[in-house]
């Protein structure tokens, strides 16, 4: 399409007639958008925790443990602590005390809000059920520090081997 000379300042005269200004925009706006990754973890404590059985028929508890759990989405995680085994002794496999596990909240961060069930289980070593499992979860995003107890189970302190039993706890959250 060509254009004349003569139509350009025609329209031109026209606008300028009229009281048409020709101008650029005078508004305009631009959008920000960030990306939040999903993010959950769990942490425990760095060191083996080491207690020395009193010598007595009472179980022996540890001092409870703080884990470290977060998560930012949206229906919250859930967490589970648990055994894989009762407490074995190092040196004789077949040699076994029961575990108690206990969970408590400590503190938490965020929206989110958090439930623990069960907070209490013991393995039955003799009825092989060696894993003891408690468990919470939140309803939103944040992070909670948790109280992991764990207990050595002694009933009477006579009539088990000697030496050293350890166990392991193994912490694993998820987005719900």
């Amino acid at each position: 399409m060509k254009f004349r000379s003569s139509t350009i300042v025609g329209a031109l005269a026209i606008c300028a007639a009229t009281g048409l200004s020709v101008h650029a925009d005078t508004n305009a706006s631009q959008g920000f958008r960030v990306i939040v990754p999903t993010t959950i973890s769990i942490t425990a404590p760095p060191t083996t925790a080491v207690i020395t059985h009193d010598r007595s028929d009472n179980n022996q508890p540890f001092p409870a443990q703080n884990w470290v759990v977060r998560g930012n989405v949206p229906n919250g995680v859930n967490v589970t602590f648990s055994t894989g085994s009762a407490f074995v002794n190092t040196l004789d496999i077949t040699a076994k005390r029961n575990v108690q596990l206990g969970l408590g909240v400590s503190s938490t961060q965020g929206p989110g809000s958090w439930t623990v069930s069960p907070s209490t289980d013991t393995t039955n070593y003799l009825a092989n059920d060696e894993i003891a499992q408690v468990a919470a979860s939140s309803n939103g995003s944040g992070s909670a520090n948790f109280n992991v107890s764990v207990t050595f189970v002694t009933e009477d302190f006579d009539l088990f081997t000697a030496g050293n039993y350890e166990v392991t706890v193994f912490g694993t959250v998820a987005a719900n």
